[in-house]
C-alpha cells in the first residue's frame, strides 16, 4: 500500500534527512513538507495523511508539542501515528517526545530495515484501529436502524426527537412531527401474505425517503407505523409534505392497493413542551384521519401554554391503537 507522510522540520535540511529515512523504507510513496505546526495542521485538514514524521530536537519542543496536542483532541486524526525522528542517542529527549503523545522516537541513524519494520508495524495498527473504528459504527448503525426498511428505529427516534425539541426550544423554532400510518394493513397481510407486507414497507420507507430533506428524520415507528421529524417547520409547510406524501403511497404499484393516513403534530416548542406532548398530538390527528376514513391528512397545532396533564394525550393512543 501507498502511504503519505506528512514531514514537518525546521528548515530544508533537517526535513530532507527525515525524508530521506523514509524513501529507504520504500514504505512512503508521497510526501508533504511544512515547517510549522500551523502549516502542518492545514496539510491534514486538505489531504489524506497516514503517518507525520518530524525532525525532533530540543528546540522543536513547542511547536510538534502543540501539533501533537492538537491531534489527539481530534477524533479524525487521534490514531494518526506521530514519529519523531532524532540525530543521537538522547534518552531524554526521547522520553519528552514520548511523554508529549508522540507514536515512537526513532534515531536516524538506525539501519533501514528497522525504521522500516516499525514504520509498517505503526500503519497497520492504525489499520486495524480504523477496521474496528469502522465495525463499531456499523454495529451502531444496525442497533438504532429498523432491520426490514433500513429507516431508523424507535430507539433512535426517542433520542432524536428530544434532542430536536431541545434546539428549537433555545431558539424559539417551530417542530412538526408527521405520524404515517398504513391504512387495513392487516388486511394486505391476510390477503397477499406477509412477504406482500415487507415489500409494502419498504416501498413507503423508500417514499419517505425520498421526499424528506436531510435534516428531516425518518423513523419506522412500529409495525406499520411511522414518523417524520421535521425540525424548524411550521404546520401549514409540514401538511403540504404529508399530502405530497399520501399520494405517492396511493400511486405505488405494488399489485394491490396501499394508502396512509398521516397526522401532523406542530408546535413552537418551550421548555414546558415534552416529546410525549407532541406524540400524542401528532397521534390524535392521526387517530381523526382513520376516523373520516382513512387515506387523508389531518393535523393540529398545539397551544403550547395550555401543556400540563399527559392524560388528555394518552387517550388518542389507546384510541389509535384500536382503530
Amino acid at each position: 500500500m501507498a502511504y503519505t507522510a506528512l514531514i514537518l522540520g525546521s528548515s530544508a535540511a533537517t526535513r530532507e534527512g527525515v525524508a530521506n529515512c523514509l524513501d529507504n523504507t520504500g514504505l512512503v510513496h508521497r510526501k508533504l513538507y511544512c515547517k510549522d505546526a500551523r502549516r502542518a495542521i492545514r496539510w491534514l485538514s486538505e489531504y489524506d495523511i497516514d503517518i507525520v514524521c518530524c525532525d525532533w530536537r530540543w528546540e522543536a519542543h513547542e511547536e510538534i508539542n502543540d501539533l501533537v496536542g492538537v491531534l489527539r483532541r481530534r477524533a479524525e486524526w487521534h490514531d494518526l501515528p506521530v514519529l519523531l525522528f532524532t540525530s543521537g542517542d538522547d534518552r531524554e529527549l526521547w522520553l519528552a517526545g514520548m511523554e508529549m503523545g508522540a507514536s515512537e522516537c526513532l534515531a536516524m541513524e538506525l539501519p533501514m530495515e528497522e525504521h522500516r519494520v516499525k514504520i509498517r508495524w505503526h500503519m497497520k495498527n492504525r489499520e486495524r484501529i480504523q477496521a474496528l473504528h469502522k465495525a463499531q459504527s456499523q454495529l451502531a448503525r444496525i442497533a438504532l436502524s429498523d432491520g426490514l426498511t433500513g429507516l431508523f428505529n424507535r430507539a433512535y427516534f426517542d433520542a432524536t426527537i428530544s434532542q430536536e425539541m431541545a434546539r428549537c426550544a433555545r431558539r424559539g423554532l417551530p417542530l412538526t412531527l408527521l405520524m404515517v400510518d398504513l391504512d387495513y394493513f392487516k388486511k394486505i397481510n391476510d390477503t397477499y401474505g406477509h412477504l406482500a407486507g415487507d415489500r409494502a414497507l419498504e416501498a413507503v420507507a423508500q417514499v419517505l425517503t425520498s421526499m424528506s430533506r436531510t435534516s428531516d428524520t425518518v423513523c419506522r415507528f412500529g409495525g406499520e407505523e411511522f414518523a417524520i421529524i421535521l425540525p424548524e417547520t411550521t404546520n401549514s409547510n409540514a401538511v403540504i409534505v404529508a399530502e405530497r406524501i399520501r399520494k405517492k403511497i396511493a400511486q405505488l404499484d405494488l399489485g394491490f392497493p396501499l394508502t396512509a393516513s398521516i397526522g401532523v403534530g406542530s408546535a413552537k416548542v418551550s421548555k414546558c413542551l415534552l416529546p410525549e406532548h407532541i406524540i400524542a398530538e401528532a397521534d390524535g390527528a392521526l387517530y381523526e384521519a382513520k376516523r373520516k376514513g382513512r387515506n387523508r391528512v389531518e393535523s393540529v397545532v398545539m397551544n403550547t401554554g395550555v401543556v400540563s396533564d399527559l392524560r388528555l394525550f394518552r387517550k388518542f393512543k389507546v384510541a389509535l391503537a384500536s382503530a
